[in-house]
């Protein structure tokens, strides 16, 4: 093997490597991408369910902040989306509850398709508006 060939394989090895997180690894990974964003909404929870009618979901949980609760929710689905597309084992859905740290307020409960997301929020292939329209529910 020539050295280009021995560059080639090693510049690629880590992103081979990291392009499947097994479960296990999941919630640590996602709490990189919150930590990453200083002023991003606070992590609750992070947590892999295999759900008898949506499938395998990746469920996260937020304390968004009052006036920023949209962006804190569309942070929350790219982290989420942005690990989906890495992880060893495709999902189906991804889920979000919101808390907005502020007296009176209710849960927000958002799920979206996770091919959906990966596709609108990482490979960029349609607008995060559309993605908001056409993906996203709040049962």
């Amino acid at each position: 093997m020539n050295s280009r060939g021995l560059l080639t394989i090693i510049i690629l090895f880590p992103v081979l490597v990291l392009a499947q997180i097994p479960d296990v690894k999941i919630p640590s990974t996602v709490e990189k991408y919150f930590q990453m964003c200083r002023t991003g909404p606070d992590l609750v929870s992070v947590e892999v369910v295999n759900h008898h009618q949506s499938g395998r979901t990746l469920k996260i949980k937020i304390i968004a902040r009052r006036n920023q609760s949209g962006k804190d929710l569309a942070f929350a689905f790219a982290a989420a989306a942005a690990v989906a597309n890495m992880a060893d084992r495709p999902f189906e859905l991804l889920w979000v509850e919101m808390d907005v740290n502020f007296k009176g307020s209710e849960t927000t409960l958002a799920l979206a398709p996770a091919n959906c997301t990966i596709d609108a929020l990482i490979f960029g292939n349609c607008e995060t508006e559309k993605w908001w329209q056409d993906c996203l529910q709040f049962p």
